[in-house]
């Protein structure tokens, strides 16, 4: 007997079901069907496609075949998503292969963890560039290769990016070719004529003019030069612009600027405020800070510390819309590098009219918050206020006064503040204290200060951290969290700080990383919290791998982003955190205190959706996006500077410490913060392994050279283009 086919029910829409558009019919009938793919004219009859439809039918296929989102094989289609096909961005490319990074889906963040990129085998990337939107095939995954990455081929491009990007002129015998500075590490051929008086070794902007079938086939042509490569402030010119960096304020922007700048501080608002002009404020930044957005002043009794952060009220001038929130939204963060800085905001608000600078009456945000003794928030209330600042404290002064070491002239100039100065630091240090309590990490950051002549560097100094800049950092901190729970208290539409538990994928590296090291990491398998990640940092705290340690637990965490969903702070250990201390350098903050303000005015709640309900979440975005591009750009440029200066010290040796071990090498850190590469070819000769991850290991000889290690290195080669430092054996 003849065994009985079974056929899939057909799809069948409801009587309804005609009302909706032809894009959302296609879909029902497609996710009915699965992984199965549909002939297309059984697709148009079970989505009761109308004859009068019957273009708009062809013409949307075509458009969801363009974007990725279904699979075309002949005269069939089916969901790309249900084919293991996914949407993603080529994010970084060699010579041999490429990664993408899947794009979300509607209504979800930005992807920024690296361990979702998919690995593209050169061969299967049909020429796809940097920047380009592809549709990539998610190759099947083995168990044992659950801890690398997901492995793909590009099944088509969705999108070319055909944005410019910067590179070095190479001279060759078979003519003049660009070698990427970043995204992509080949040479790509400049067409002929397309030089437009470029040099050899010149750092140049390009664009392509032709894209072959393969990398090697694309053509470029020059459209910006920008001048000698080995200059570490023309490599900076060129890092700006290869992230589209906006440098110049338009005439529109300016305007408004100045004509806030000559209107001043409208005496008729400062009735509508609390007068704080009587109470001691005053700001603490560094000495040569020019924009002062925040300023501090701290009382107490026996039962209560009452601790006021006051920030400039920007959004009083910065009105939504207005030319100049435009540009700030477009740039999303002040962006700082070397000597320079890129800000959010013209200088005739963030130096001029928003900086509260002293014995100069300033509108203000502040946040009013009463602390028990033990730094337990007890209550805090947000007000429109005034102040007028009684000084500019600079952190070294105060560090001074706190250290004893204060001279006259100083203790002079901060005579009235001093007794509040040291309440300060005892607040400070308290609040220090519950954070650490808590499991917060203490991740320690090596950050320099570049000493720059006539736009060449001249020296690398250490930027210190003493007992000011800590106290600021925690009432900066303590403000945060309270604009965030007022937020959630009373369900505000917001731009939240929020920061993910690392994905389990890092975890699983660091783990075997500590283990090969013998350092207790059995913690991190099981649900790790924060306090795990504080107890290996404390664990090593003033051994030789630390700096080790520390590097990998930062590559370890996910990146903080904001976001209008609140799911706390997983490095703070907080439920609720926002930016709400920096609105002249900062969008985000910027765009809360607007909501604030609207709350504090007695806006309904239903409006303050309605206004800010669809703002949020592509605010949000916007900003995780533009702080990513500016943290890039400092670090770009400031690698350029440290290949700049180390070129000055051809052939001298140093002594660092090793940070990090590779296959082709291992990187070694100076006390000057700049890391260079000791590559695999450069060392004795020798049969050399990489032992486990930790350390490289040479079998005939016995040698070895772990994370950790002090070495003695001699400064080889830099490139000051590339930002790279090599070095040899000393």
């Amino acid at each position: 007997m003849a065994r009985k086919l079974h056929r899939k029910r057909p799809f069948r829409a409801h009587a309804g079901f005609t009302r909706m558009d032809v894009k959302s019919r296609i879909l029902r009938v497609l996710r009915h069907q699965k992984e199965e793919p549909i002939g297309i004219r059984v697709l148009e009859i079970q989505a009761q496609i109308k004859r009068e439809e019957h273009a708009a039918f062809l013409e949307t296929l075509q458009q969801m075949e363009e974007s990725g989102e279904i699979w075309r094989r002949k005269n069939s289609v089916v969901l790309s998503n249900s084919q293991g096909l996914v949407q993603a961005k080529i994010v970084s490319l060699n010579e041999k292969f490429g990664f993408a990074r899947p794009e979300p889906k509607e209504g979800e963040a930005p992807v920024t963890d690296r361990s979702q990129d998919i690995f593209l085998p050169g061969r299967f990337m049909q020429g796809a560039m940097p920047g380009d939107l592809v549709l990539v095939r998610i190759q099947p995954q083995k168990k044992q290769d659950e801890n690398h990455s997901r492995e793909g081929s590009v099944v088509r491009i969705l999108q070319e990016n055909d944005a410019a990007f910067t590179g070095v002129v190479v001279r060759q015998p078979q003519g003049y070719f660009l070698r990427p500075d970043r995204l992509m590490r080949f040479l790509l051929e400049i067409e002929k004529g397309g030089l437009h008086g470029a040099k050899d070794g010149d750092k140049v902007l390009v664009k392509i003019t032709r894209r072959g079938d393969s990398h090697f086939a694309h053509q470029v042509e020059v459209i910006n030069t920008f001048g000698q490569a080995q200059l570490a402030q023309v490599c900076c010119q060129a890092v700006l612009a290869d992230y589209n960096a906006r440098t110049e304020f338009d005439e529109q922007t300016l305007a408004q600027a100045r004509k806030i700048e000559q209107e001043g501080v409208p005496l008729s608002e400062l009735s509508d405020r609390m007068d704080l002009t009587g109470m001691d404020i005053f700001t603490i930044d560094s000495a040569d800070s020019k924009d002062l957005d925040d300023a501090v002043s701290l009382e107490r009794d026996e039962d209560h510390w009452y601790l006021g952060v006051h920030i400039a009220d920007v959004s009083h001038y910065v009105r939504q819309g207005s030319p100049l929130d435009l540009e700030a939204y477009r740039r999303g963060t002040s962006i700082y590098y070397a000597d320079q800085v890129i800000p959010m905001l013209p200088k005739e608000l963030s130096n001029g009219i928003c900086s509260l600078n002293p014995d100069e009456v300033r509108l203000t945000f502040s946040a009013l918050i009463t602390l028990k003794p033990s730094g337990e928030i007890e209550g805090f209330r947000f007000v429109k206020s005034y102040i007028r600042s009684r000084v500019k404290g600079v952190y070294s002064e105060i560090n001074s006064i706190l250290d004893q070491t204060a001279s006259p002239q100083i203790l002079e100039k901060y005579a009235q503040l001093i007794p509040q100065i040291k309440w300060m630091q005892q607040l400070a240090q308290i609040l220090r204290a519950r954070r650490f309590d808590r499991g917060a990490m203490n991740i320690s950051s090596n950050e320099s200060k570049f000493v720059i002549e006539n736009g060449r560097i001249k020296d690398i100094l250490p930027r210190p951290t003493g007992e000011s800049e800590r106290m600021i950092e925690e009432f900066m901190l303590t403000a945060n969290q309270a604009a965030a729970t007022l937020a959630m208290e009373q369900e505000l539409p917001f731009i939240y700080r929020v920061h993910e538990q690392p994905p389990v994928i890092k975890i699983n590296l660091l783990h075997d990383l500590l283990t090969r090291l013998n350092l207790p990491a059995q913690r991190l398998l099981e649900n790790p919290q924060p306090k795990d990640f504080s107890d290996i940092l404390e664990g090593v705290r003033g051994t030789e791998l630390e700096p080790a340690i520390n590097g990998q637990l930062l590559r370890t965490m996910s990146k903080a982003i904001y976001s209008e969903k609140n799911i706390g702070h997983f490095g703070l250990v907080l439920d609720n955190y926002a930016h709400f201390t920096s609105p002249i350098r900062r969008y985000p903050d910027l765009a809360i205190h607007r909501i604030l303000s609207s709350y504090l005015a007695g806006s309904p709640k239903e409006k303050l959706k309605k206004r800010y309900g669809s703002f949020v979440p592509a605010a949000s975005k916007n900003a995780s996006q533009m702080e990513q591009n500016a943290m890039n750009i400092e670090r770009d440029c400031e690698d350029c500077y440290k290949a700049e200066y180390m070129s000055g010290f051809i052939g001298q040796s140093f002594t660092g410490r090793i940070t990090g071990v590779t296959s082709f090498g291992f990187f070694v850190e100076l006390e000057n913060s700049v890391e260079g590469l000791v590559s695999i070819n450069d060392l004795p000769v020798g049969d050399y392994q990489l032992e486990e991850g930790i350390e490289l290991k040479d079998s005939l000889s016995g040698n070895f050279y772990r994370i950790g290690q002090s070495q003695q290195v001699t400064v080889a080669s830099v490139d000051v283009s590339a930002g790279q430092v090599n070095f040899t054996l000393a």
